[in-house]
């Protein structure tokens, strides 16, 4: 059966293919047959790639090829590339790129369903958004709702401290609003924007990488939002059950990340000029000279305060 979505799943794999089994697949009940669910592997072991050949039957994954020598294979915005140049060369119907965390779920049966309701019946999403998040629940705390990332958002430091949580009641009863970062465990990529105007940086390979491909969409006036009726849920606590640790607190048998060194943070605030999450940064002016940021949706964001309530697309065009 030819497969009609548009929205195509990607998952970014160094060995913990058993999460598929365990984790994800057994707790998401969306059906997705009709739906092309793609992975990069990043070098994983013998042994588990023996498991992934398995995995992949089960599921109808398409394992896509890569290069083992490829030394940037463990960025995703280079994993993002490779699936985009598949999508071309097979001439497939697809628009948007859903990457997915293997330690979580879809909260809907009809997810995708709904996902693809959304961006038909708000067309501009094809040549405005460029990145779309939503709902996850669990990350922060368990049955905690979190929205996405940010920092420039007046007042969202003091109360989500990098995250869009402990929103104003609106938010969550909004059909979708702006937001700086999309929450970074299940992301809705706009391929062809993504071709169009990201440039890959593979500095950063998993930690801030959603951050930084939203601040190059923000840096075009593309923009990233959240669809808060549309939930996921993090359950990275049930890894250790499978031997494997939580992204944070791994070593590179999973990822070729580094929470402890925080390169990332260096990259960031060389490429960005101001600090990115995961402190207590409360910026009282606008955090640099430099006139990249001039009419930028990050200038839009730091001019208005999370009390004003949920922004769209109308609100980034009145202040062009």
């Amino acid at each position: 059966m030819d497969k009609k979505g548009k929205i195509a799943l990607l998952f970014t794999t160094r060995n913990c293919y058993q999460l598929f089994d365990n984790i994800f697949f057994k707790n998401t009940t969306q059906d997705f047959s009709n739906c092309h669910i793609f992975n990069i592997d990043m070098n994983s072991n013998k042994e588990q790639k023996d498991l992934a050949e398995k995995v992949f039957e089960k599921y109808n994954i398409t394992n896509l090829p890569t290069d083992s020598e490829d030394k940037n294979i463990y960025s995703i915005q280079r994993d993002i590339e490779l699936c985009n140049q598949h999508i071309d060369e097979n001439d497939l119907d697809i628009d948007w790129i859903l990457w997915c965390s293997h330690d979580g779920r879809l909260k809907s049966e009809d997810f995708l369903e709904q996902l693809q309701s959304k961006i038909d019946d708000n067309p501009r999403f094809n040549n405005e958004v460029g990145i779309i998040g939503f709902c996850d629940y669990g990350n922060i705390e368990e049955g905690k709702p979190c929205y996405g990332r940010g920092d420039l958002l007046e007042g969202l430091p003091e109360t989500g401290k990098g995250w869009y949580q402990n929103l104003p009641e609106e938010y969550k009863k909004s059909e979708y609003f702006i937001v700086e970062g999309a929450h970074d465990n299940y992301v809705l990529v706009n391929r062809h924007l993504y071709k169009e105007h990201i440039v890959p940086d593979y500095n950063f390979i998993l930690f801030t990488v959603w951050d930084e491909i939203s601040a190059q969409f923000n840096l075009k006036n593309i923009a990233s939002i959240t669809i808060p009726s549309l939930e996921v849920v993090d359950l990275y606590r049930e890894k250790s059950n499978f031997g494997l640790s939580r992204s944070l607190h791994a070593d590179k048998s999973t990822h070729m990340d580094s929470w402890k060194d925080q390169k990332y943070v260096k990259w960031w605030i060389e490429k960005y000029k101001y600090p990115r999450g995961f402190s207590s940064y409360t910026p009282d002016k606008f955090p640099y000279d430099d006139s990249i940021y001039k009419n930028s949706i990050q200038e839009k964001l730091f001019n208005w305060h999370v009390d004003d309530g949920p922004k769209t697309l109308d609100d980034l065009r009145e202040h062009s």
